[in-house]
C-alpha cells in the first residue's frame, strides 16, 4: 500500500498565508495604483472697450449695432445752509445782499442811488447802492444793504418793493432775492475766501445728493448708476464775501440732475459678446471678469434722449487643448515633476496637478486605465 508525504498543518496554513499576501501585493502593485493628471489650458486676459448707444427712443436691445433702451429721468436739488462764526464780541452793521429786479413794462424803467426797497415779509427798509437801469421786460441784478442796522435785515429770500411807486407800478417793477441777506451782526473776524468756499461746496455736495435721491426714488427698483449721471450746478453762491465780518451767513446751491436709466445686465450682454467676437482660431473664451467692467458717459443729446458711452470688460481666453496632448501614451514610470514637464511642454497648456494613489505611488502606473487625465477651466 503507497504511501503519501503528507505537510503538517500549520506548514499548510503559513503556505496558504503567504499566498494571500503574494496575491494582495501583486494587486496593490499593479491594479491599485492610479494617477490622476488634471491639465489646463494656457490663459491670456484681454480687455476690450466698445462705444454704446443708449437710446431712450427704443425699447429693444440692438445687439447688431451695439444699441441699448434707456430712461432719461431728470431732478433738481436746492440746498441752503446757514453758517455761524462765534468767536469774540458782535457789533451791529447793515445787512447786505443781492436782489433782481424784473421790469414787466415795455420801456426802461431807472432808479437812483439810495433808492428805498421795502422787503415785503417785514417791512424792513433797503437801499439801492448804485443807480440801476432795469431793460424792458428784462431783469438785473443790484446789491442793496439795509437801511438801519441790525440783525432784522439778515433777511430770507423774498420780496422787494420800490417804496415810493404806486400800487400799480410796484407790480410792474420789484425785485426778488434768492439767497439770505447778511452783516446784520458782525464779528471780531473778517470770512475769509477758504471759508466762503468751503460753505459754498458743503451745499453743491448736498444739492447733488437730494437730485441724486429724487433720481433713486422715481426710479424705483432700476439701477441707478453714478458714472451714468450728469450734473449740471445751475447756481452755488453764498450771501457774503471774503472780508466780510458778519456772524452769519447763508450759502445755497441749485442743479440739474439728469440720469439714464439702463439694465447694466445688457451691457455686459452685449460685451460678452464683444469678447467672444475675438476669439482666436486655437482659442476658446471661458470666462469674463465682473470686477473689470467699467462705463463713462463721452457724449449726450438730451434733446434727442441719446447718450454715448464706452464700456470696458476684461475676458479670459483659454488655448484650445488637442487630443493628441492628451494622449497616456509614455507615461508610465514618469515622476510628478517628468509628467508635468511633459504636459507643460505643450503650448496650449498651462498649469498641471498631478495626484498619485495610494500614497506610496510614486510614479505613473503601466496600464492607461490607471492613468485619468482631465482638463480643467
Amino acid at each position: 500500500m503507497a504511501t503519501f508525504f503528507q505537510l503538517p498543518k500549520k506548514s499548510i496554513s503559513l503556505v496558504v498565508i503567504i499566498l494571500v499576501i503574494a496575491v494582495i501585493g501583486i494587486v496593490l502593485t499593479t491594479a491599485l495604483p492610479h494617477t490622476t493628471i488634471t491639465v489646463r489650458p494656457k490663459v491670456d486676459q484681454r480687455k476690450i472697450s466698445k462705444d454704446i448707444i443708449l437710446s431712450s427712443k427704443t425699447t429693444t436691445p440692438d445687439y447688431v449695432h451695439y444699441a441699448l433702451p434707456a430712461k432719461i429721468i431728470s431732478q433738481e436739488g436746492h440746498a441752503e445752509q446757514s453758517f455761524t462764526q462765534s468767536d469774540g464780541d458782535v457789533t451791529q452793521g447793515n445787512s447786505k445782499g443781492t436782489v433782481t429786479f424784473t421790469n414787466t413794462q415795455d420801456t426802461e424803467q431807472r432808479l437812483l442811488p439810495k433808492t428805498h426797497l421795502r422787503y415785503e415779509p417785514t417791512g424792513v427798509m433797503f437801499l439801492t447802492d448804485n443807480p440801476v437801469i432795469i431793460p424792458p421786460n428784462g431783469t438785473v441784478d443790484a446789491p442793496v444793504a439795509a437801511k438801519e442796522t441790525g440783525k432784522a435785515g439778515d433777511v430770507p429770500p423774498g420780496k422787494f418793493l420800490v417804496d415810493k411807486f404806486s400800487p400799480g407800478l410796484q407790480k410792474a417793477v420789484y425785485a426778488e432775492s434768492k439767497s439770505q441777506f447778511s452783516g446784520g451782526e458782525l464779528g471780531a473776524h473778517a470770512i475769509s475766501q477758504e471759508d466762503i468756499d468751503k460753505a459754498k461746496q458743503t451745499v453743491l455736495e448736498a444739492a447733488k445728493q437730494k437730485a441724486l435721491d429724487a433720481i433713486k426714488k422715481e426710479a424705483g427698483n432700476a439701477e441707478v448708476r453714478s458714472d451714468l449721471l450728469s450734473v449740471t450746478p445751475e447756481h452755488n453762491d453764498a450771501s457774503v464775501q471774503a472780508g466780510s465780518k458778519a456772524v452769519s451767513y447763508t450759502a445755497s446751491a441749485t442743479v440739474q440732475a439728469k440720469e439714464f436709466i439702463v439694465d447694466s445686465h445688457d451691457i455686459i450682454s452685449l460685451m460678452t459678446l464683444a469678447l467672444r467676437a475675438e476669439v482666436a482660431p486655437d482659442e476658446e473664451f471661458i470666462s469674463y471678469d465682473p470686477a473689470s467692467f467699467s462705463l463713462a458717459i463721452t457724449q449726450t443729446d438730451w434733446n434727442t434722449g441719446q447718450a454715448r458711452i464706452s464700456a470696458s470688460l476684461t475676458g479670459t481666453y483659454g488655448k484650445k487643448i488637442g487630443s493628441s496632448e492628451l494622449s497616456e501614451d509614455n507615461l508610465a514610470g514618469l515622476g510628478k515633476q517628468e509628467l508635468a514637464n511633459h504636459f507643460k511642454n505643450f503650448p496650449s497648456i498651462g498649469d498641471v496637478d498631478i495626484k498619485f494613489w495610494p500614497f506610496w505611488v510614486t510614479s505613473a502606473p503601466s496600464r492607461p486605465n490607471q492613468i485619468n487625465i482631465e482638463v480643467a477651466h
